[in-house]
């Protein structure tokens, strides 16, 4: 006999290791059984030739029927006593070998339930809970010994069978039902729910007789019929919408045609796709630059041999990095593989797809949540079935069902969005490596400001570095039309002469940095400093483009001084203290050391202490008032929810039905706006003083990408960036566009605290509705963690905390956290079990 090693879906096991009430918190507890994440079910004959790893079936659970996908045929069983597998629900495997080995893989690494991994790569909407159906059982009482309410249920019940539970006893009648399954009247068994998505089809007529004249005039009184055959007879098979559209008539007049045997009706299925009716006008591969060459020669080989190598493709902004992109994936699909390509955010979708797909017709999907549930289902059909070659996506694209992976591109990889906020809380970009190794493929990791820990790795020779330092303003041929097309005189362009015949090249935009105490010295109360105003006059008369930037990533206050523009900082750890209004004082959420909220700034006296933030609808409504005549467009996540809303947002501002263009960090991410000249960074400290060690970084990362909106044509553009902290190593070196400058600082930062990339961190946070319970919860566990930091001898394993979560009261439940800072932390979690309420986080990319 064969067995099948499933995992189940189910609620049970979801969280990764559970702590029975009567166990005590360690980490040799022993076995849980409520830990399990594999089963064991034996094959029946009828599916012993059909069965493989990879497939969805159904199985019978305790009492309940469940999905569960196959993980492994094995020889034998741990357990004596198996059931059998009940249902093949899909004839091809919903996995292929890899993704299962990638599932386990981030069920170790991220310390998460397999399960939990397995459903992100499983089909959109395919996930049924389990019901309880209910049938006529094996007694048959006479009409007499029933009530009328029996009677009603009866029949109900002798229509519908199988009918679900709940939905005959919605309607009332719950005790009938009840009296009837004691009697034997009826039986219950359990089953799924249907699913909640299936394939699409539509209706479609085809001729069955060739038309000649005696038929058209056997159709002579029925001038609709004529007109459908006629267009039949010129169009071929067409759907009914589209006949009913152009030749009228109705379903009954195709049954008529059906039953004189003119025509056949058949139902027919069809894709819900993202990108159909969309025009792309094809697309031929410019002259590469002598940069793009280089690059071009050190990537082509690894990808012409099929070899797993990691390309850490360090670009300035408009450098070209998205040729090299479509380079590899034309080598890649002319090696008979397929791509992936994953960008950060959804807004970037819309021009990366018309990019790509102009190369590549017909080669292309998208995938990202805001597509419908059909058009992501039909999506993942249609890339298992072969039919995709490249898929585009954010986060959850690396999971895509392709079979002949041959390269992985990521770009703008060093953006925090690729990791995932609930379990598994993943990183796109370290699944992506890891998928990349099992199935020998390429990965390009894309930047203008490449991760402080993706930098190091190339820096140690784990990546391979690619610089591109060049930005290109347009290759020769464009710049005319470009003129034309935008009338723009000789005078005003910004083009300074190639170094090649392929392209011209342009400067980064210049970046002035204002200093907004300054501002206040001088009377300024405005939001908008007086270069910001005047440079924001000049580009509406001069009828060109602005974007105007808010990080609403620190949206958070911290406590400063708007004289001297001191921050409040922990003494210990040289993080900013964030205030609680809950206890009228500062915490450290690093080693929780507190402080008492000062009413004088401790630097300078002046009691002009400020709890600093911006909103973009504020920022939206000042600029209404200094210039009511301007079109502004305010895209952030408010703006943003609708379906399409990207999309339509990028072409208003792009075919210039607006001038300025108000957002968030949806805005700094690739997007090419040719028109746009100046780009204002309302205030550049919202995040750069937040208690998290990546503050910096992210506001280095955050200001060079949208510094770098500004200039992309041959207008040229500045920058001016607000701030109360003008001299802060993140800033500066963001206005010079130095990354190099910025690595230095920070990685000398990463190694004097023991951060990444020099040290690994799990984030640990306790969540409960009572404050002294999670209080109590988060110490026991780091009395339990400290002392088997001792026994097992891990000298450079710390912990830090227990302390208050940044945002210590969310949703009703207040909230405790520790760091793990170490080598490796998992030797420390190896076997640990954490009460439920736990989260675990491995590799934060944020401590808030």
């Amino acid at each position: 006999m064969q067995y099948a090693e499933v995992v189940v879906n189910h609620r049970l096991g979801r969280q990764p290791v559970v702590r029975a009430p009567d166990i005590p918190l360690d980490e040799d507890a022993g076995p849980d059984p409520r830990g399990a994440t594999t089963f064991h079910y034996h094959i029946p004959p009828k599916l012993e030739d059909q069965l493989e790893p990879g497939h969805l079936v159904g199985v019978s659970f305790g009492k309940r029927w469940v999905q569960a996908v196959v993980l492994a045929l094995r020889d034998a069983s741990p357990v004596q006593k198996t059931k059998p597998i009940s249902d093949l629900l899909d004839p091809e495997p919903v996995l292929s070998p890899a993704q299962i080995r990638l599932a386990q893989w981030m069920s170790d690494y991220y310390v998460a339930p397999l399960i939990e991994c397995v459903k992100l790569m499983l089909p959109p909407g395919i996930s049924r809970a389990s019901i309880v159906l209910v049938e006529l059982g094996p007694e048959r009482p006479l009409p007499g010994h029933l009530t009328p309410e029996e009677r009603a249920v009866l029949e109900r019940v002798r229509r519908d069978e199988p009918i679900a539970l709940d939905r005959l006893t919605r309607d009332g009648g719950k005790r009938a039902v009840e009296r009837l399954l004691k009697r034997g009247a009826l039986t219950q068994r359990y089953g799924l729910k249907p699913p909640r998505i299936s394939p699409k089809t539509e209706r479609v007529a085809r001729l069955q007789v060739d038309p000649d004249n005696a038929l058209y005039d056997e159709l002579s009184r029925a001038p609709v019929q004529t007109a459908i055959v006629e267009l039949l007879a010129t169009e071929g098979p067409l759907p009914s919408t589209v006949i009913y559209e152009l030749a009228g008539g109705s379903s009954a007049t195709l049954r008529t045609l059906e039953d004189k045997g003119i025509i056949a009706l058949e139902d027919q299925q069809v894709w819900r796709d993202p990108l159909e009716g969309k025009a792309f006008a094809p697309d031929k591969p410019p002259t590469l630059t002598p940069d793009q060459q280089a690059a071009w020669d050190t990537i082509r080989p690894a990808i012409h041999n099929s070899q797993f190598t990691i390309f850490l493709l360090h670009g300035v902004t408009g450098s070209g990095k998205t040729e090299i992109y479509l380079r590899a994936i034309a080598e890649t699909l002319a090696r008979g593989r397929q791509a992936i390509v994953l960008v950060p955010e959804i807004s970037l979708t819309p021009q990366t797809v018309q990019r790509f797909a102009a190369r590549f017709p017909d080669r292309v999907t998208v995938a990202h949540s805001a597509l419908s549930l059909g058009e992501r289902y039909d999506g993942w059909r249609r890339t298992r079935a072969g039919e995709i070659d490249i898929v585009i996506g954010s986060r959850s694209a690396v999971f895509a069902p392709l079979r002949r992976l041959g390269l992985i591109v990521i770009d703008e990889e060093h953006e925090w969005s690729y990791k995932q906020d609930r379990t598994p809380r993943y990183h796109a970009r370290n699944v992506a490596l890891r998928r990349a190794e099992l199935e020998g493929s390429a990965v390009i990791l894309g930047s203008a400001t490449p991760a402080v820990e993706s930098h190091f790795r190339a820096q140690r020779r784990k990546y391979t570095l690619i610089d591109m330092p060049q930005r290109i303003m347009a290759h020769r041929e464009h710049i005319e039309a470009q003129k034309a097309d935008y009338h723009i005189p000789d005078e005003r362009t910004a083009v300074h002469a190639g170094e090649t015949d392929a392209a011209v090249y342009a400067d980064l935009p210049p970046v002035r940095i204002v200093d907004l105490r300054q501002e206040l010295k001088a009377g300024n109360r405005s939001i908008f400093s007086r270069a910001l105003h005047q440079a924001l006059r000049e580009v509406l008369k001069a009828n060109e483009q602005a974007i105007l930037f808010l990080n609403r990533r620190g949206a958070a206050t911290f406590v400063m001084c708007r004289d001297c523009g001191h921050v409040l900082s922990c003494q210990r750890c040289e993080a900013p203290l964030t205030y609680h209004a809950t206890e009228a004082g500062l915490i450290c959420h690093h080693c929780n050391q507190r402080a008492m909220s000062p009413q004088l700034c401790p630097e300078c006296a002046s009691p002009r202490i400020k709890y600093f933030g911006i909103g973009t609808q504020r920022v939206e409504a000042t600029v209404h008032d200094l210039f009511p005549e301007a079109r502004v467009v305010r895209w952030d996540w408010d703006t943003t929810r609708r379906k399409g809303a990207h999309e339509d947002m990028l072409q208003q501002f792009v075919t210039r039905e607006a001038d300025i263009l108000v957002g968030t960090q949806m805005v700094a991410k690739g997007l090419d706006l040719p028109l746009v000249t100046l780009v204002g960074v309302v205030t550049a400290d919202t995040a750069l003083h937040l208690p998290d060690f990546r503050a910096g970084e992210r506001t280095f990362q955050l200001l060079t990408q949208v510094a770098g909106r500004a200039g992309r044509s041959i207008l040229g553009g500045q920058v001016i960036i607000q701030t109360y902290d003008p001299h802060h190593y993140a800033i500066e070196t963001a206005s010079r566009h130095s990354y190099a400058d910025f690595y230095k600082y920070e990685v000398a930062f990463r190694c004097e605290n023991a951060y990444p990339p020099f040290r690994k961190l799990v984030k640990l946070v306790y969540a409960d509705a009572k404050a002294e319970k999670a209080q109590a919860e988060a110490e026991r566990l780091a009395e339990v963690l400290s002392n088997k930091i001792a026994r097992l001898g891990l000298p450079e394993t710390t912990l830090m905390g227990p302390a208050p979560a940044f945002r210590q009261r969310l949703r009703g439940q207040t909230r405790w956290q520790i760091l793990i800072r170490a080598p490796d932390p998992h030797a420390l979690l190896a076997g640990m079990r954490f009460p439920l309420g736990w989260r675990i986080d491995v590799d934060p990319v944020s401590l808030l």
